[in-house]
């Protein structure tokens, strides 16, 4: 009986000494290291998230670099918020009738926006998104299905420069082929993110060669610089803008135009016609005009003007601004059917 017992002393030592030199290797070496990541992975945000895109900003670190993961919203209407290091990765699939009064704190609230500095300019790539330096999506719009997959992603000013643009680009781009294939989504995706540029200003009218180019402006608006994104042949944004503004008096933006495609679209209509509502093809008021025109296999684009309150408008130049603006837009998205306001 002691031989017996002996015997199992020799065998139980060797097998716990094994047994400690592997969880220490698992826990502490570079291999180890990226197998934890790559189990947590696997189930972390319904595995979505891959993994050379976010190790960039993780680390590999299971611990503080995934420590958010949750779902919002309910059935088809849900979507996911995950956290990676320090960045807000929202992920969904936004069916094409969706608007965004009845999805209030909902699917296409994923899409908010926080301010920044920079105007949306296209990802590139062959890709359709765009990013501000602050925020960054990709938008799939589905072939088999009324649909579009939507990954967006907010950081804050730490990531504000090209390189870290970038390379949010690169998650949301892999993040987004991920939840294509998860959610049978046919859709068409592009290449590597090339180099991310930053916007510029365009001091002085008639310089512009992006989102602003062609705006023509009268005397009167006391216009002289112009702020906008490049553009990219290969590339659309579901977002696009131009600032006109102004240095003499107090420096300030006198003028918004923005674009806004599929779900960004979406988001902006209402289930009500109150005044101001975005429900009709074309609108103007005092300070304000927008326009819409169909695009292939996604919801109307809307196209706006608004003035702020240092500007002085005229009916004329919100219309003639506007049109500039959103007929070259809506050419490079291949939208047509303009509904311009009158």
């Amino acid at each position: 009986m002691k031989r017996l017992r002996r015997a199992a002393v020799f065998v139980v030592i060797p097998v716990a000494i094994v047994l400690t030199a592997a969880y220490s290797w698992y826990r502490l070496s570079d291999t180890g290291k990226g197998w934890r990541y790559k189990d947590k992975l696997a189930t972390y945000c319904d595995g979505l998230i891959p993994y050379e895109e976010s190790a960039v900003f993780t680390s590999l670190n299971t611990e503080v670099g995934l420590s958010g993961d949750r779902r919002e919203g309910y059935g088809d209407d849900s979507y996911h918020v995950c956290e990676v290091a320090d960045l807000t990765v929202n992920i969904g699939l936004i069916p094409d009738d969706a608007i965004g009064w009845e999805y209030d704190s909902g699917i296409l609230d994923m899409l908010r926006m926080v301010s920044s500095d920079y105007p949306p300019a296209p990802l590139g790539g062959g890709w359709h998104g765009f990013t501000d330096l602050r925020n960054t999506a990709v938008v799939l719009p589905c072939d088999n299905r009324p649909a579009s997959v939507a990954v967006s992603i907010t950081g804050d000013e730490s990531h504000e420069n090209p390189p870290e643009a970038r390379a949010m680009g690169e998650l949301a781009a892999a993040t987004a082929r991920n939840a294509a294939e998860r959610w049978s989504c046919q859709a068409e995706f592009g290449g590597r993110i090339p180099k991310v540029s930053a916007s510029k200003v365009m001091f002085g009218p008639g310089q512009e060669t992006g989102t602003c180019k062609g705006i023509r402006i009268p005397e009167s608006q006391w216009i002289d610089w112009m702020q906008e994104a490049e553009v990219d042949e290969s590339s659309t944004a579901p977002v696009e803008s131009c600032v006109l503004g102004e240095s003499k008096a107090q420096d300030e933006a006198l003028y918004y135009l923005s674009a806004s495609y599929g779900p960004y679209a979406q988001r902006l209509r209402s289930a009500t016609d109150e005044p101001g509502s975005l429900n009709e093809d074309s609108g103007v008021s005092h300070d304000r005009a927008w326009a819409t025109a169909a695009c292939p296999g996604e919801a109307r684009a809307i196209y706006r003007i608004y003035a702020t309150e240092y500007a002085a408008p005229t009916k004329s130049f919100l219309l003639s601004a506007l049109r500039t603006f959103a007929e070259r837009s809506a050419a490079r998205h291949g939208c047509t059917d303009m509904k311009l306001p009158g």
